[in-house]
């Protein structure tokens, strides 16, 4: 059984509840839930396999987290190595898909928000690094960064520029990603 974080133990206490309910009571995702929450407690020997691979995919996440203090992170290797970590990160993406995310119960998705640090865009984080990265970089320099400077750190706020304007020009920026563009204090469209 995975050690407890104060999230998870939320969690647990919830759904212990939901538990303790006549199954008539509830919905049928809260019934589907209850199922996860019996494996992921050990007390559902009798779950579905899918439901068995799905809580030992969550316990392997807990013991990860919990030996390295992250989440795992994809390695930068290409092709990628076939390691235990980068096996989980393959699996978080598979996760965070819109689709399975869809086809989730309510206790998969809250299962998933109890780890430390998880986000269900990820990308999002580091889009936002490179805006702040863009605007730190024009208020230090007072100018734009240039693609061809020796310095790497500027070339690649440069690049990243360069494809924020290519996908706002093919029509692929997201509406709200160019909002920010236009609204910056150092506006990068």
């Amino acid at each position: 059984m995975p050690e407890y974080n104060s999230a998870l133990e939320q969690l647990h206490a919830r759904w212990r509840a939901f538990a303790a309910l006549p199954a008539a009571k509830l919905t049928t995702d809260q019934r589907r839930s209850v199922d996860f929450y019996l494996a992921d407690i050990q007390r559902g020997d009798s779950a579905e396999s899918h439901v068995r691979r799905w809580i030992t995919m969550a316990h392997e996440l807990d013991e990860f987290t919990r030996s390295h203090g992250r989440l795992p992170l994809a390695s930068a290797l290409r092709p990628r190595p076939r390691t235990p970590e980068q096996q989980l990160v393959d699996q978080l993406a598979y996760q965070r898909r819109p689709s399975a995310r869809a086809a989730m119960v309510e206790y998969q998705r809250a299962r998933l928000e109890a780890l430390p640090d998880f986000r269900w865009e990820p990308q999002n984080d580091r889009w936002d690094a490179w805006l702040e990265q863009h605007q730190a970089f024009w208020n230090r320099e007072q100018r734009p960064p240039r693609r061809r400077a020796s310095n790497p750190q500027e070339a690649s706020i440069a690049r990243w520029v360069a494809h924020q304007r290519a996908s706002d020009r093919a029509g692929t920026l997201p509406a709200e990603r160019r909002a920010r563009l236009l609204s910056a204090q150092f506006r990068v469209l």
